[in-house]
């Protein structure tokens, strides 16, 4: 005889779940972990900066990136309005685009330039290099000067900032992530060597005004920012990685 209410899992009040509600939980919990996920996969950014990346290739990134549902796909200004077209019309990832990449070296009237354009082609967020020497020099009238030109200048779209831990201290981080968030910076990326040992502070100091971006080369070091609080992660190899997670999370 068939028995519906066979005794496989305690329950919350101390019964039984039958082994239909057995699977029902278990699909429950299987829909739960796909969620979350995709979640974590949605704060999961990866940059296609490399100036010998064709179109063709970028084309594919952008795409790989829609299906596995990235946060955000970086391409350099001349693809931003290709993208726009191959991201589609309803696109899931966030189309972000340099300014002043590499070096933060140019005035800010070249940066708002750039800026407005970047916007004008369709991009959704604008990641700006800062003026290094500005900052070492400890002039940060200058730098919060051209943060809040470049706010308006990136209406209504988001303005991020980009401090390289490799020529600016800590110190001179957490000073420039502060006059960021006052001139109504919405996200701060932390680049090159350092910027996990650094982010601790710059946090801390913001005090969530900001959201915090920084770059990991593994799932491991995306494990160990995410750890740290990072609102995003900058991450090689981004599509494969969180493809692995989706499959792991769907198969389990």
């Amino acid at each position: 005889m068939q028995n519906n209410d066979i005794q496989t899992q305690e329950n919350g009040n101390g019964g039984t779940l039958s082994a239909e509600e057995l699977a029902q939980f278990e699909q429950f919990k299987k829909a739960k972990l796909i969620k979350e996920t995709q979640a974590r996969i949605s704060k999961v950014e990866c940059d296609a900066l490399s100036p010998s990346l064709t179109r063709t290739e970028i084309r594919a990134l952008c795409r790989e990136s829609e299906r596995v549902g990235l946060g955000g796909v970086c391409v350099l200004p001349a693809f931003v309005k290709p993208c726009v077209s191959w991201l589609g019309s309803d696109p899931v990832c966030s189309l972000i685009t340099p300014v002043s990449y590499g070096h933060g070296g140019d005035t800010t009237d070249v940066k708002v330039k750039a800026a407005k354009r970047a916007v004008k082609d369709g991009a959704d967020e604008i990641e700006v290099y800062v003026p290094v020497a500005a900052i070492k020099e400890g002039n940060l009238s200058y730098f919060k000067r051209e943060c809040k030109k470049l706010k308006r200048a990136c209406r209504p779209r988001t303005l991020r900032i980009v401090l390289d831990c490799s020529v600016l201290s800590e110190e001179e981080l957490v000073r420039a992530s502060l006059c960021a968030a006052d001139s109504g910076v919405n996200v701060v990326r932390l680049i090159n060597s350092n910027g996990f040992a650094c982010l601790p502070a710059v946090k801390s100091a913001l005090k969530d005004r900001c959201l915090l971006k920084a770059d990991a080369h593994s799932l491991l070091e995306m494990e160990e920012g995410e750890a740290l609080g990072l609102s995003l992660v900058n991450c090689n190899g981004a599509i494969d990685i969180c493809s692995r997670l989706l499959t792991a999370a769907k198969n389990s």
